[in-house]
């Protein structure tokens, strides 16, 4: 009994680890362009996020502010799934962690 509810309680830690890593990598490409906001209008990648710095003629305020409310958004509608027990939370929380662990080895390593 002793290890299924090990297991049990192993699976439970998932969500927030996911969600962490979620906001984690978010936090860590926020970094990155304002690190490097004088060349973002250059480097990029992103057409929603080249119009916004476009539109403020290269001045990245705006498009961070988007990016951490996007995240923000993203966050609490996951959390909301998993409150409501919905049967995607899983699937639509591991999709994003993968994309995010995938974004990670790309601001990183590119």
């Amino acid at each position: 009994m002793k290890q299924m509810l090990d297991e049990f309680r192993r699976w439970q830690l998932w969500f927030p680890f996911a969600m962490v890593l979620i906001a984690a990598v978010s936090l860590y490409d926020t970094f990155l362009t304002i690190k490097f906001r004088d060349m973002m209008i250059y480097m990029e990648e992103n057409p929603v996020g080249y119009w916004l710095m476009a539109i403020c003629e290269g001045e990245v305020g705006l498009f961070i502010q988007l990016k951490l409310a996007g995240t923000m958004v993203v966050l609490l509608l996951l959390f909301w799934m998993k409150i409501r027990e919905s049967r995607m939370t899983l699937p639509v929380t591991g999709s994003l962690a993968s994309y995010q662990c995938w974004l990670m080895a790309y601001l990183t390593l590119a």
